[in-house]
């Protein structure tokens, strides 16, 4: 599992520092593979009514993801 509060990245002063959470980056994504889409998709669909409808929506518009 990921460390709650990076040093420098996510807070001032946290349980990892950004160099250390670099170093590990690899193996920690590795161990974690496909877990992250599980969760979020548990979240969407805990939260939509009709997930079908809206991803079906999401899909006709073509637009690309922005990721910041």
């Amino acid at each position: 599992c990921l460390p709650a509060d990076i040093t420098g990245v996510s807070c001032e002063t946290g349980e990892v520092d950004a160099s250390v959470f670099d170093r590990y980056r690899k193996p920690l994504y590795k161990e974690a593979s496909y877990k992250p889409y599980v969760i979020a998709a548990m979240i969407f669909l805990s939260k939509v009514k009709n997930p079908q409808e809206i991803l079906e929506k999401l899909e006709e518009t073509h637009k690309d993801r922005q990721l910041k």
